[in-house]
C-alpha cells in the first residue's frame, strides 16, 4: 500500500477518531467533554498548530500533530485506527525528519505528551521519537487514571547533543 502524509482536514480525522485503536481510545476519550469522536476531530482541527494526516492506499490512518499551548511550550499528540502498523514507519521517519526540526526553528522549550498506563506501544513510540518519561500523574482524569507525561527539553536535548 502507498502511505501518503497530507495536511489533516476534519473530514479525515473524524473518520480516524470513530475507528481509534481500543487503546487510544481508552487513553484520549475520557479527556474530552463529550466522548465523542465528532468533538475530538473538531477540536483536533481547531487547535491549530501542526496536524498531518497519514493515509494508506488513500484510507485515514492515523493523525499526529503539535499545538503551542503556551509560549515555546508544545503539546503534541498522536492518535490512529487498528491499521497503524501500515502507516507507522512513514510517520515516525516524518516527525523525526520534519517536526523536530520545526521545533527547534520556533525556538520551542519543550513538547510534551501525556499517555496512560498501560498504553505500552504508545509509551515505547514515544521513547523511539527521544520522549522521556518525566513523572506519572494519579488520577490525572475524571476515571481516575494515571497518565505519564513524555517530553522533549531544549535543554535536555541541547545537553545530549540532539538540538
Amino acid at each position: 500500500m502507498t502511505v501518503e502524509l497530507v495536511p489533516a482536514t476534519y473530514a479525515d480525522v473524524v473518520f480516524i477518531a470513530r475507528r481509534l485503536r481500543a487503546d487510544d481510545y481508552a487513553e484520549i476519550m475520557p479527556l474530552t467533554w463529550s466522548r465523542k469522536p465528532e468533538d475530538l476531530a473538531l477540536r483536533t482541527i481547531a487547535s491549530g498548530g501542526i496536524s498531518t494526516v497519514a493515509l494508506s492506499g488513500g484510507v485515514p490512518v492515523s493523525v499526529y500533530g503539535a499545538a503551542e499551548i503556551r509560549p515555546k511550550f508544545w503539546t503534541v499528540w498522536m492518535f490512529a485506527t487498528d491499521r497503524w502498523p501500515e502507516v507507522a514507519l512513514k510517520v515516525t521517519r516524518a516527525i523525526t525528519r520534519d517536526l523536530t526540526p520545526e521545533f527547534k526553528r520556533l525556538g520551542c522549550s519543550r513538547a510534551e505528551c501525556w499517555s496512560i498506563e498501560g498504553h505500552d506501544v504508545a509509551h515505547r513510540w514515544l521513547e523511539v521519537l527521544g520522549a522521556v518519561r518525566e513523572c506519572a500523574a494519579e488520577d490525572y482524569g475524571p476515571d481516575g487514571n494515571t497518565y505519564y507525561c513524555y517530553s522533549w527539553t531544549r535543554s535536555r536535548l541541547e545537553r545530549e547533543g540532539g538540538f
